[in-house]
């Protein structure tokens, strides 16, 4: 499952985030991160890392600590040592041996069904 990206953004070790974390492409986080990420690409958090946050990505990988929700277009791989706490939402999900996964988790036609009322709802909301 591993595949070699080139990462074009950053949040290194010691380095703390808040706000919101925008992308398209790949990024990695090995600090610490409070808030959302909303992206086109590939988020990647390394072992070190400490997450709080709303997430939006295509791929996302996981080696660190993750609390949030996490929602991902592709797939969600959670590696072994990881913790994540987390509502998530995605077709594909591989948690490792070893890995923590605490929370709830939509995939498939669970997850489709799921956005499409949340976009039906914000589309009231808006009218």
């Amino acid at each position: 499952m591993t595949q070699e990206v080139e990462t074009q953004c950053a949040v290194g070790a010691g380095a703390c985030f808040e706000g919101l974390l925008s992308f398209w492409g790949a990024a990695r986080v090995d600090g610490a991160l409070h808030g959302e990420v909303a992206a086109q690409g590939r988020l990647e958090i390394g072992p070190e890392a400490c997450v709080t946050a709303r997430i939006q990505v295509d791929v996302l990988v996981v080696d660190g600590q993750i609390d949030g929700e996490i929602v991902a277009r592709q797939r969600v791989e959670v590696r072994r040592g990881a913790r994540v706490s987390a509502s998530v939402r995605t077709p594909r999900l591989a948690i490792a041996e070893g890995a923590v996964f605490e929370g709830s988790l939509a995939m498939g036609e669970a997850a489709k069904a799921r956005d499409a009322s949340a976009a039906t709802g914000r589309a009231a909301s808006a009218a």
